[in-house]
């Protein structure tokens, strides 16, 4: 992605031009750069100035579902119902760095630093994850541990790996969503901004096998199946080619 415009000056035209096609007549409607040289130069400068700051605005053009290195945080609340199940259970929720856990909030929330490759209208691609989140009866020592979360935007899923206590970590499809365009906010690609995508905290929906992990960890999950767990919003900028 240029972020840079190279401007070009054609003395003999009398045409400056942006790198990006941008052309400024110095002729037709426009002042002559025929006079003295100061005249000239004063021209010039101000040819200059107009280009670069219809430049500094103009939208660099992205092919509709092009796909974009991306990176940002996700963040995933437990749903009040899902908090209120836990601590009456007295699961205690923590975070694993990377991740970090905000319980300043009427739930406990984790922050999941992210990266990935996502369309600019979220209808495809992907996130991957680092840190994970775990959860822990303080009666006798039960727990669920979810890492490695992976968001895919085609499928509307999120898959997590789930350990129970000792076991071997294994994928879990944890939960599904859906995507209304009006909680997405998106800043297209220009010559001053690298562009942008911010997600409203979305409903998810406990999938079979994400409340069967739950049931194995503590004899229940904390929402039935088919109920909203926890939901997630997200803020990402595109990765500029160049960094």
């Amino acid at each position: 992605m240029e972020l840079i415009t190279r401007i070009r000056v054609n003395l003999t035209s009398g045409n400056v031009t942006s790198h990006g096609g941008i052309v400024v007549s110095l002729h037709a409607g426009g002042p002559s750069m025929k006079g003295s040289p100061m005249r000239r130069r004063a021209v010039l400068a101000t040819a200059l100035v107009s280009a670069s700051a219809v430049a500094s605005t103009a939208v660099v053009a992205v092919a509709a579902g092009a796909e974009l290195p991306v990176a940002g945080v996700v963040t995933w609340c437990l749903s009040p119902a899902a908090a209120q199940h836990l601590a009456a259970d007295g699961v205690v929720v923590s975070a694993g760095a990377p991740a970090a856990l905000d319980s300043s909030g009427a739930t406990p929330c984790v922050q999941w630093p992210m990266k990935g490759s996502i369309s600019l209208d979220v209808s495809s691609g992907s996130w991957a994850s680092d840190g994970d989140v775990s959860f822990t009866r303080a009666s006798d020592g039960r727990s669920l541990r979810l890492s490695q979360a992976h968001g895919d935007l085609a499928q509307q899923t999120m898959t997590v790996e789930a350990a129970v206590g000792g076991e071997a970590a294994r994928s879990v499809e944890l939960s599904t969503h859906s995507i209304d365009m009006k909680d997405i906010a998106v800043t297209m690609p220009s010559l001053n901004s690298s562009g942008s995508v911010e997600a409203k905290p979305l409903g998810t929906v406990l999938t079979a096998d994400g409340a069967a992990v739950f049931t194995e960890a503590f004899g229940a999950p904390p929402v039935p199946g088919g109920d909203i767990p926890a939901t997630v919003a997200g803020r990402v900028d595109v990765v500029p080619a160049f960094s």
